[in-house]
């Protein structure tokens, strides 16, 4: 059971205005800068992913562009009602997410970049009794959003346990409520990601249950970035840019950089003792940038079995969805 599902895309999009779904869309009214470059308008998520160090350590700007920058706070479904009216040329999203965007609305975006691995953590109260995940029926669960990673996740963990969202009093919140909303008996458990898995385990009062790895069984995409595909067509050399952008803060992320990690502290407005702990602790790691199709192919065939994305012709499918051929270039 979900108290709230998501959408269809075309809702989101009659109602995305007055709903504030793209409030704070930048747009400036030009699409180029005074330099001849084009403006970025990107659409970003608060997490530990790589996109919002590009952003904090200002890397496009460097470069001579203009970046719009947008928080989206709910995630994918709103970046890709942003994505269809042309208010956002990038967004950044949970790679399932970004992959059930594409199963709803075919051609909207291009997945360009890996951000994070594994990313995804299912969590319970320790005065819960929940000591697995097949403990999780019967009880409320946070973090309950279809066509989110968090979900996507806890979908395939429960179908291992024969079990499936129906079994579980799914409420759909997002990271920053979900502190409280265990603390004070709101929820059980959650199926939550970064900074708030590690925010939460720091404090004392909550248990890992397991990880979006250790419920796959290898390495999972666990976010991204993607373009417009009208924007990637004739700015080439802009979605370049932008994914040597990525691959840059990623490098410094995998390094452990000290500075990297009290950047996208800040950036995050998480403590980096958090920032610090996700990372120690990999519960969030950095991709390779280039989209691996083969590894993408083992996410997409496990979303399809455990009925997360519905999708006729996988490998036909993926080569729409896929485009390593920026990353590619970017690291020549």
């Amino acid at each position: 059971m979900i108290r709230k599902a998501w959408r269809p895309l075309a809702l989101l999009l009659a109602a995305g205005l007055t709903a504030g779904i793209t409030a704070g869309c930048g747009t400036s009214g030009s699409n180029t800068s005074d330099n001849g470059k084009p403006v970025l308008r990107m659409g970003i998520f608060p997490a530990f992913r790589p996109l919002q160090l590009v952003k904090q350590m200002k890397i496009l700007e460097k470069e001579g562009y203009k970046v719009e920058w947008t928080d989206f706070l709910k995630g994918a479904p709103a970046e890709s009602a942003a994505m269809a009216s042309k208010s956002i040329q990038f967004m950044e999203g949970d790679t399932p997410g970004l992959e059930e965007v594409y199963a709803k609305s075919p051609g909207l975006i291009w997945y360009i970049a890996n951000g994070s691995n594994n990313y995804v953590s299912i969590v319970a109260n320790k005065g819960s009794g929940i000591k697995s995940i097949s403990d999780l029926k019967g009880h409320k669960v946070c973090g309950v959003a279809p066509g989110t990673a968090p979900t996507a996740v806890l979908q395939i963990a429960l179908a291992k346990e024969n079990m499936t969202l129906d079994d579980v009093s799914g409420i759909n919140t997002t990271g920053p409520s979900q502190a409280a909303a265990l603390d004070n008996g709101g929820c059980d458990a959650a199926t939550t990601y970064q900074p708030y898995a590690s925010s939460m385990l720091l404090s004392g009062k909550i248990t890992l249950l397991t990880t979006a790895e250790k419920v796959y069984g290898g390495t999972w995409p666990g976010g991204g970035v993607a373009v417009d595909p009208d924007f990637a067509k004739k700015h080439k050399q802009a979605v370049i840019d932008v994914v040597k952008a990525v691959d840059k803060a990623n490098k410094l992320l995998a390094a452990e950089n000290e500075q990297a990690y009290k950047d996208l502290a800040t950036a995050t407005k998480s403590p980096l003792d958090v920032v610090k702990y996700g990372y120690e602790n990999k519960l969030v790691t950095p991709a390779d940038v280039a989209p691996d199709k083969n590894v993408l192919s083992g996410q997409l065939k496990d979303l399809i079995k455990y009925d997360v994305v519905k999708i006729d012709d996988p490998d036909k499918w993926l080569d729409g969805f896929a485009h390593p051929e920026f990353a590619e270039d970017a690291l020549k």
